[in-house]
This record gives C-alpha cells, sequence and structure tokens, in this order.
C-alpha cells in the first residue's frame, strides 16, 4: 500500500561499478493481516530473465518499517553504492545500505510520510527532506528543524536565486530556516513545473480535506512584491469537476475530500505543461495554458476529466509517460479496482486490468526494469478490505510490458515518490547542483520519466 521504486543496487554484470548498465531492483514494502501502519518489511527483488530474484528484505524489531508510508534511495555519503531510507511506525527516519544492513536511525521523530533525498547546499553530499525536517543523508542527524507542518515537501530553487529550498504545499524555507514563501492557504501535495514558460516555477497544490478546499487545485508561484511573497495563480479549483462525491459512501474519505500527489506533464501535446490528480471520484487533467490565464474561468481549465473510485483514501497519486513517443503523455493509474493507461490528449482508456487495493498514497511508475530497453509499469496491489475486481482480488507487486514490445525506451530509475528525472542520476548518484527540470529541454515535468535522451542529464548518463 505503497509506491514502490527502481534503483540500482548491485554489481550484475560484473564489470567493478553500479550503473546503468546492471538490471535495476524494485524495492517495496510489505503489510501482514491488515496492519498497513505496523511492522512492515522492506524488501528488495530484481527481475532477471522474465523470473522475480529477491535480494534481501529488512524487518527490524525496533524502529519498525512504516509499510504504509514511502520510501527513497540515492548516495547518501558520496561513497560508490546507493542507500535506502524509510519511514518508521515511531515517525522517525532510517537508512539501510544496499546490502540492506542498518546505517542509522534518527532520533528526529517529527513525523515521515514520503522522504526526498536531495542535495540541497551544493556540497556533493545529499540530504534527506521529511515534513519536519532536514536530515543529514550520512548520519541521519537533524540539520534544520521545519517549525510547522507545511505538507510534503521537495527541494527546489523556487525564488530563483540560485539556492534550493524547502518547498511544502503551503510554505517554503532556505536552509537556514528562514521563511521564503507563505501562501496562507491550505494544501498537502505540490509539484512543481513552468505553466507560462517564463523561465520560472509554478507550484501546483492538491488542497484534499482543508477548512475550505476539500478536493481542490491550488497554483501558485513566489513573488517578492506580494503578500506572503507569493502570488496566487489560483486559488482553488474543484478537482471533482461536474462529478459528485456522493458516489462514494457519506462517512469516507472521498465522501469528505480527496486529491492526491499531482503529476506536471504535457498531456495534449502543445508545448505546456499541464496538472493531473486523482481524487475520491476522478481523475482531472488541467491544462497548464489555461491555468495561468486569468481570462480563463476555473471550470474551463479542465482539459478531461473521467470518474474512477477512490473511496478509501482519495489521495492515490499517478504517473506519465509518452509510451508510444508521439509527444503526447499518456497517464498509468490505478484506483480501488482497475489500473488504467489513459490517452493523456482525451482521457480514453487504452488498456485496463483489475489491479484492487485499499489505497494510501502510492501509485504506478514507469521504469526499465528489465535493463532490456523497453519501458515497463510497476504497480503494486493488496487484498486489503472488501474491495474486489469483477469478482477478484490482486495482492503484491506487478510488472507490466507491452505484449509487442513498442513501448519506448526509458531510465532504468524512479528513486523517490517526489520523482523528477533532474534530481537523480541513472546510477543512484545525486546530481549536485540539481538541474532545473523546468529548464531542461524535454521536460519540465513531474512524476514523469523520460527516454534517456529526454535530457541534457539524461543524455549525459546514457
Amino acid at each position: 500500500m505503497m509506491a514502490p521504486i527502481v534503483v540500482q543496487l548491485d554489481d550484475d554484470n560484473c564489470d567493478g561499478v553500479v550503473d546503468e548498465k546492471d538490471i535495476p531492483e524494485i524495492l517495496f514494502n510489505e503489510f501482514f493481516s491488515g496492519a498497513y501502519n505496523n511492522n512492515g518489511r522492506l524488501h528488495a527483488i530484481s527481475i532477471i530473465d522474465g523470473e522475480i530474484v529477491e535480494k534481501w528484505a529488512f524487518q527490524p524489531g525496533t524502529d519498525r518499517v512504516h509499510p504504509g508510508r514511502e520510501i527513497a534511495a540515492g548516495d547518501l555519503d558520496g561513497q560508490p553504492g546507493v542507500e535506502i531510507v524509510m519511514c518508521t511506525e515511531n515517525n522517525k527516519v532510517r537508512a539501510v545500505d544496499a546490502e540492506g544492513n542498518p546505517l542509522w536511525t534518527s532520533t528526529y521523530a517529527g513525523g515521515c510520510i514520503h522522504p526526498s533525498i536531495v542535495d540541497m547546499d551544493g556540497d556533493g553530499f545529499a540530504e534527506v527532506l521529511v515534513e519536519r525536517a532536514m536530515l543529514d543523508g550520512a548520519t541521519g542527524a537533524t540539520k534544520l528543524d521545519i517549525p510547522e507542518w507545511i505538507g510534503t515537501v521537495t527541494g527546489l530553487d523556487v525564488n530563483d536565486d540560485g539556492e534550493m529550498e524547502i518547498v511544502g504545499a503551503t510554505k517554503a524555507y532556505n536552509i537556514g530556516g528562514g521563511l521564503v514563501a507563505e501562501t496562507s492557504l491550505g494544501g498537502l501535495h505540490p509539484a512543481i513545473g513552468d505553466f507560462d514558460l517564463d523561465g520560472k516555477p509554478e507550484v501546483a497544490v492538491i488542497d484534499n480535506n482543508g477548512n475550505i478546499n476539500r478536493h481542490h487545485l491550488i497554483v501558485w508561484r513566489h513573488d517578492p512584491n506580494m503578500p506572503g511573497n507569493v502570488e496566487i495563480i489560483r486559488d482553488g479549483i474543484d478537482i471533482n469537476g461536474p462529478l459528485s462525491n456522493a458516489l462514494c459512501p457519506v462517512n469516507s474519505a472521498g465522501y469528505k475530500g480527496g486529491g492526491g500527489p499531482p503529476t506536471v506533464a504535457d498531456f495534449n501535446g502543445d508545448g505546456t505543461p499541464d496538472v493531473a490528480v486523482a481524487g475520491g471520484v476522478g481523475y482531472a487533467v488541467f491544462d497548464g495554458a489555461k491555468l495561468m490565464d486569468p481570462q480563463v474561468a476555473d471550470v474551463d481549465t479542465v482539459l478531461w476529466i473521467k470518474q474512477t473510485k477512490d473511496c478509501s483514501s482519495a489521495q492515490t497519486g499517478s504517473s506519465v509517460f509518452d509510451f508510444d513517443g508521439d509527444g503526447s503523455a499518456e497517464v498509468v493509474y490505478s484506483d480501488e479496482h482497475y489500473l488504467r493507461i489513459y490517452r493523456g490528449t482525451d482521457g480514453e482508456v487504452l488498456w485496463q486490468t483489475c489491479n484492487t487495493t485499499g489505497t494510501l498514497r502510492e501509485f504506478p511508475l514507469v521504469a526499465d526494469v528489465e535493463n532490456d530497453g523497453q519501458a515497463d509499469i510497476v504497480a503494486v496491489s493488496n487484498n486489503y478490505s472488501s474491495i474486489t475486481c469483477e469478482g477478484t482480488k490482486q495482492t503484491g507487486v506487478r510488472v507490466f510490458g507491452d505484449a509487442q514490445g513498442q513501448w519506448v525506451r526509458t531510465r532504468r530509475i524512479w528513486n523517490q515518490h517526489s520523482y523528477h528525472v533532474t534530481n537523480v542520476n541513472e546510477d543512484g548518484s545525486i546530481p549536485s547542483p540539481e538541474l532545473a527540470n523546468w529548464l531542461e529541454p524535454g521536460l519540465n515535468n513531474f512524476r514523469q520519466n523520460t527516454t534517456p535522451r529526454g535530457s541534457r542529464m539524461a543524455l549525459r548518463a546514457a
């Protein structure tokens, strides 16, 4: 009940280095007997010659793994090899090495949902960002306490000053703890894109159970001439559109609110990124150019919306990929019942299969997990609760590929929940400095993988 990651852990081809030439591993947390908040087990597996090979599993007796929270991987100490960080059931962060051996557990215990690995200060060594802190990647020591909950966080240069900031849904801080931006609105999940192509990023935020906005999209950007250093572009577009939240039971999350971590990609091929989000009753895509046009009403910014059902959490995520290489992104999304691929231009269902899950914030992702030159979809499922699909239940991690072998190439990595191509190299090393994703040719996206020649950074890795 969490999003897996894909990363290189070991030297499969025995050339003495761990890099993109090796077969990557899929890492995920397992839960038992319905207890998705307690005593999880972290697994590392590979797909070799079409067969699952289990590399190792990690299930500590203290500071136990939270199986419903996300994980991240990357080079944390500047030495060869990749480390993995995870959330514990007592709200700490802990790290293991590429073989599953414990490295450190944080003294910080202020909350952890989905950690992000970023070199925030440009010194060549990564930090770990969680909702209330910035931790030293090599030791887990707390480098900065974030004074309040600002939603899930990522690292980027939000104010175009050449330095990275800790950016949440509602506020942004610099690495010294100084407040850089404050929206005075609610919000939980942010994503980043340059929607007006002016070279500066906007922050797309989902507020899914606030005091005012309960299933809504907010768009803001840094502006030093505005209150809180923030210009509010959109202050709350209903992501349900014409769909009724009454499609979910009255006491469910999907009835009360809705909206998961958004994705950013060019869905209609017009050269401008768009915003997509899954809610409790539908999956919606909003036209990025229209979002930035003050003459366009909120209701007219919707590119398309399709009915889905995620009443249990109403905040699953999704990923996007241009499977056929035509310049328009397809959506990969799983609600409580079906895993689907939607055509990005109009939402037509191109493929679907049963994929039951009592949901949290998980999403299917796209990476080349067999290192065979073709994209794969990695999806999770579970038989939690009474949810069924066509009289069946699914459970576990499943990998899907194109039966005709026509999907295009992609990277062999997807290392964290807030994945964007410039946040990690294919060998798991962390860029220093991180390039601005919205400025890289062929990118300007968030939670979308790319072909290996989709950016200067990817070209260097390939």
